[in-house]
């Protein structure tokens, strides 16, 4: 391969990056990010938003206390597992995907009752914006916000920062799996939460 070939190879390449960091940046997770691999690269390639000295969590890390309020701006912690799961979603009221995926998850929060997979929201956005869309679209489940620098979402693993972004965390407050992205519908969900070996 000539040098000038190789020079227009790597500027399609350079191009490509550049705009999966846009296309992150600006839209989103998207079904790349919906593969093992396409996190993967996306993790590898896009540039980190974890501050220096803050630990992103990885599958299997125990989730530590995470600096959360309530609409009041009252100090409130992440729900202790308390024996369930805990399926936490960090959106945006900004954000049309996350705004998309609400109904679906607060339908998913009404059906588990007390004693399935609890649901927490974590906002990052302002008190105002969140109780106003709230009050057109209510949830059944729990909704925080996160600091102004969103860094629950990352101590939840969101090297990223892209949004919606899930994580699942066991029983015993460890980090199961994490998801960039709305879930694209109610089966999808019941197979991401899902155990291994157990139907959805």
């Amino acid at each position: 391969m000539n040098l000038r070939m190789l020079a227009v190879v790597a500027a399609a390449l350079l191009a490509g990056m550049l705009g999966l960091i846009v296309s992150i940046r600006y839209n989103g997770a998207g079904p790349l990010l919906g593969t093992s691999a396409g996190r993967w690269l996306a993790e590898h390639v896009v540039p980190s938003h974890v501050p220096a000295g803050m630990h992103a969590a990885d599958e299997g890390d125990l989730v530590g206390p995470l600096a959360l309020t309530d609409l009041d701006g009252h100090a409130q912690p992440l729900p202790a597992p308390q024996g369930r799961r805990v399926l936490v979603n960090v959106w945006a009221s900004w954000c049309g995907p996350c705004r998309d995926e609400m109904p679906l998850l607060d339908r998913f929060a009404q059906a588990q009752g007390t004693g399935g997979i609890a649901v927490v929201g974590i906002a990052q956005d302002d008190a105002a914006s969140v109780r106003g869309y709230l009050r057109q679209v209510p949830t059944a489940y729990p909704i925080l916000l996160d600091d102004a620098q969103g860094n629950a979402g990352v101590r939840l693993g969101n090297r990223l920062g892209a949004l919606p972004y899930s994580v699942l965390i066991d029983a015993k407050g460890r980090l199961l799996r994490r998801k960039y992205g709305p879930f694209a519908s109610a089966r999808a969900l019941q197979e991401w939460i899902a155990e291994p070996g157990q139907n959805p």
